[in-house]
């Protein structure tokens, strides 16, 4: 069953995020290309909004759907995450109309609102295919993310063609390609969504309250605190060292940026699967035959990584590798493989139905990272900053193994 079911849909979830990356890869680069250094400055800013409004307004739809809809198969739980995640767009609507009022920027509104309406598309993209998770229907989501692509290939043909030049006209033909996984996903679930509307309307106050958005919470800490961890060594460079060492750590990340697809890809379709097993024994040897198998396989790639990297940097930049840094180039290596070993625990927590112990972790290690990065503060350099990475890692990666070991003697006692 291992190795049909559940590598079939690891290879489903693979090709699907692996579309979806491609595609929007390729469309950055040629922005870069076409556009001038200050208008691809603006492109890089609002798209980067985008990436950030995305799971603020998804607010931890990622790990909740897919857990609860693979024990549930409520279409209600679809309609509160769209329903929660339209309230924090309307509510980031707000917060960017008053922050643009009051610091004046020269950048225009409606390239906020772009940004934001961009997040939102993801954000509902994004329950949907979840919730389709959830109830093991993987391939839906490759066949959309296939169209999705497709689309965004053309916006790319028309930017390289000189058809779209400005910059509101390329996010709003980035928007267009994005509507169209979500018309299909939507499509697939019609008739239960047409069966489903009128009796959640009907009784929305019983479906929806404050205990759903207070359960949600956690999930969403998480998602937030996670997205804080990846990027707190760019956040302290940029503060306390120069732009020239910020450049060059944020280098490394983009030469793995490919391999950090590993941990998103596998996790999805791992909860899905641990979360539809309700006897502990049975969810735990899963986890073990999961574990034993599939690390060593995932591992692969930053084992090959490791004596390739300088040779790959040297292709991809067109410069040499510093030799001071090399060290650093494997401390940022050893680092995504910790996050890789992370995620498992992160599942299996979130699958004992412990996932506000890991929002709590997560967000403990970011307030002692942060202030690591502090004491240094100006003496911060890049190897330092790549020892404190790897550091604030493997602190809550051994924070999550305590949780795990912890929750599992609780749950075992409590059945005795």
């Amino acid at each position: 069953m291992l190795r049909s079911d559940f590598a079939r849909k690891l290879l489903n979830n693979s090709l699907a995020h692996g579309l979806n990356f491609g595609s929007r890869w390729l469309l950055n680069l040629v922005v870069a290309r076409q556009l001038l250094a200050s208008d691809f400055g603006v492109f890089s800013y609002v798209y980067m909004l985008a990436n950030l409004f995305f799971p603020t307004i998804a607010f931890g739809v990622s790990f909740y759907l897919i857990h609860y809809s693979a024990k549930q198969q409520q279409i209600s739980l679809l309609f509160n995450s769209l329903v929660l995640s339209f309230i924090v767009f309307l509510l980031l609507c707000l917060g960017v109309v008053g922050i643009d009022y009051w610091i004046n920027d020269s950048v225009p509104y409606y390239l906020y609102l772009l940004s934001l309406l961009i997040g939102l598309v993801w954000a509902v993209s994004q329950a949907i295919f979840c919730y389709l998770k959830g109830r093991q229907q993987f391939f839906v989501e490759v066949k959309s993310q296939f169209v999705g692509a497709l689309s965004l290939l053309v916006v790319v043909a028309l930017l390289f063609a000189g058809v779209i030049t400005e910059l509101d006209a390329m996010l709003e033909a980035v928007l267009v390609a994005s509507l169209l996984p979500v018309v299909m996903g939507l499509n697939v679930l019609w008739p239960e969504l047409k069966a489903g509307v009128g009796p959640y309307f009907r009784n929305f106050f019983s479906y929806f309250g404050w205990q759903d958005i207070r359960h949600r919470l956690h999930f969403a800490l998480h998602d937030v605190f996670a997205i804080i961890m990846t990027n707190i060594p760019f956040i302290f460079l940029a503060l306390f060292s120069t732009l020239l060492a910020l450049g060059q750590f944020r280098k490394l990340f983009i030469l793995f940026m490919p391999i950090t697809l590993l941990p998103v890809i596998f996790s999805q379709v791992f909860l899905s699967r641990l979360s539809r097993l309700t006897e502990l024994g049975a969810k735990l040897q899963f986890f073990r035959k999961v574990f034993l198998f599939t690390l060593p396989v995932l591992s692969l790639p930053y084992l090959l990584m490791w004596p390739l990297g300088d040779w790959l940097y040297k292709i991809s930049f067109n410069e040499a590798l510093d030799p001071g840094h090399l060290l650093m180039l494997h401390l940022v290596l050893a680092t995504l493989w910790i996050t890789l070993l992370k995620t498992y625990f992160e599942v299996l927590l979130t699958s004992l139905g412990a996932n506000h112990y890991k929002a709590m972790l997560v967000s403990l290690a970011v307030v002692l990272t942060a202030l690591a990065y502090c004491w240094f503060n100006y003496d911060l350099t890049v190897e330092l900053t790549a020892w404190l990475f790897l550091s604030g890692n493997l602190l809550i990666t051994s924070m999550l193994v305590a949780a795990c070991l912890w929750q599992i003697r609780k749950q075992q006692h409590n059945n005795k």
